[in-house]
Parts: C-alpha cells; structure tokens; sequence
C-alpha cells in the first residue's frame, strides 16, 4: 500500500488536527498541520520513554496526542481534537499496522533539541483490553454515541449505503445525534448522510461531494457502527470503480520557491501524483513529498480526480 494512500487516513480525518513522521530525536520529518507547540511535549516523552516506546498517550490543552512506534527509525504522532482516547488510539494503531507494511527510509541526521519534560502516560502494548474499558466506560457515563467498534465492519468504494434504524434521528435538524456529527465532522457526516438514498454507492457519493473516497469511507464507517447507517457490500467490487487520487497543483512563482524545490514543484501540475514524481526525477518518495510540504496551502493545492477517467 503506498505510504500517500497510507497517511490519506489521517489527512482526511476530521478529528485530527496535525500528524507527523518524527526521527528518535523528536524532530518532525514528514509533518501535516501539527501545531508546533506540542513539540515540547513530543520531546518531553520522547526522553522519557526513549527506545522502549511503543504507544504513549499526552494530554495537550487542544487535545489528545499520540506517539507511536512505526519501526527503529521511525515515530509517528497524531494530534486529535475531540476524540475519545480509544478512539483515538485505535486510530492510531490501525495506521501504524498500515505504516510497518511500507518500506521507509533512514531518517536524516538531526541535533536533538533539548526542551523540558512533560508528564505523560504509558499505554500498556496490548491495547485490545484498555480499549475496551473505555468503551465500557463511556457506554456507562450515559454518552448517547459510544466509541465504534472498530474491524467489525469493513466499508469499500462499491458499497451501496442504506438508511439505519437511527438514520431519520440523526438527519433530524437540533437533534443530539445531529448535533454530534456536525461538531465530529463539520457537517460533512451530514452530507453524507443526504446523499445515501439506498442507490448511491460509496464512491458515488464521493463524486458528488468532490471529497476523496477515503474520507466518505470514515464517516460511513462510523455511521454504521452507530446503527445510523447500513451498507450492502458485494463481495467483488464493480468493475471500473477506482478511487480519487491526488494530484499536486504549485500555482506560485518558481522563482520564488527554494532551489532545492524547484524540480519538484515544476512537475506539480495537475497531472503527476507524488509518485511520479518521485520516479521520474528519480529520487525517493519522502524527498518529493518534503518539496511540496512547505507550500501546501499556500501555492500548492491537489486536485482530486478519479483514476478510472485517466
């Protein structure tokens, strides 16, 4: 699986604000919105915790932060707002799972920057009873949406989505439901919700919305473990149904961008993914993607479009 389809999980995750791939030192290599502020405390457990990480949880004032072990090389950490820490956990690990499939490369060699430690707490290696607690637990504290099962269904691009028994409650405008998918989602859970009419297929409703199918996927993912949902899943997908893919966009002066970038920012155009780029000028795929990184948002935007219509 390719590392850019890998980190689309978070990048369109509406409750993570920022994720990174950092170095044993603590320094952000491949980073995505993480606010930089949280970086005393990545460092704080980070020299903690050293070599033996493998899951640690940090409490932030924005959020939950979690720190996870990719491989010897390798942390990854991703900020969440809003969200449980099961959840968030399990998020995270799943990613991770995803990560140690993915041949990555040596990390550059950084100078450790010395900041103070902050308190955080370790998560025990088995994380399937801890979990669990936590659903109990917020089952018991009367939350009207628990935390959702996690591997219990698996939503594909060709699933056709049906109306749950808690579809017309969470549609219903000022409802709890209602408003607990808007705060998760920006809305967008609701969308969603709109556009299943017992026809439209995952991906369908990506088309329309102009979001990847990635994203749509999360959100029915949940719907469906909180009953507001259902998918019929055939068990071959159609043929001829291929995902978005993104492709970078540099609208900036050339000039303007560091030399180093150029060649890279010059194959933004619309056409090429980051991997072909990366294949074409022959260089790895990390250093392609840290050329776009620092104007994404900014001059660079990646324009989604349907592989099939290549």
């Amino acid at each position: 699986m390719a590392l850019e389809h890998i980190l689309g999980k978070l990048k369109y995750d509406g409750s993570v604000t920022g994720f990174a791939l950092l170095t044993n030192n603590g320094q952000p290599f491949l980073s995505f919105s993480l606010p930089e502020e949280l970086l005393p405390q990545i460092h704080g457990a980070l020299r903690i915790h050293a070599s033996s990480l493998k899951l640690v949880n940090v409490m932030t004032k924005q959020g939950t932060l979690i720190l996870a072990r990719v491989d010897p090389n390798w942390i990854l950490a991703v900020h969440f707002s809003e969200e449980s820490l099961g959840s968030a956990l399990q998020k995270t690990k799943t990613v991770v799972d995803m990560l140690e499939q993915v041949e990555l490369p040596p990390p550059p060699s950084n100078i450790a920057t010395e900041l103070p430690v902050e308190a955080v707490e370790e998560v025990p290696e088995d994380l399937s009873p801890e979990i669990e607690k936590m659903k109990a637990a917020t089952i018991t504290e009367g939350a009207e949406v628990g935390v959702p099962e996690a591997g219990l269904v698996v939503v594909r691009h060709g699933c056709i989505v049906h109306h749950g028994p808690r579809y017309t409650d969470a549609v219903t405008l000022g409802s709890p439901l209602n408003r607990l998918l808007k705060d998760k989602s920006a809305k967008f859970a609701v969308d969603v919700l709109l556009l299943a009419d017992e026809k439209r297929t995952v991906f369908k409703i990506s088309q329309e919305l102009g979001k990847s199918v990635e994203r749509v996927i999360d959100v029915v993912t949940w719907c469906v473990s909180e009953r507001i949902l259902t998918v019929e899943c055939p068990e071959e997908q159609e043929a001829g149904v291929a995902p978005i893919v993104e492709y970078p966009l540099y609208e900036g002066d050339l000039k303007k961008a560091k030399k180093e970038h150029q060649a890279v920012l010059m194959l933004c155009d619309g056409v090429h993914t980051v991997q072909d780029i990366a294949a074409e000028l022959n260089i790895p795929y990390f250093k392609a993607l840290q050329s776009i990184v620092p104007y994404r948002g900014k001059t660079v935007k990646f324009v989604g479009k349907d592989k099939a219509g290549e």
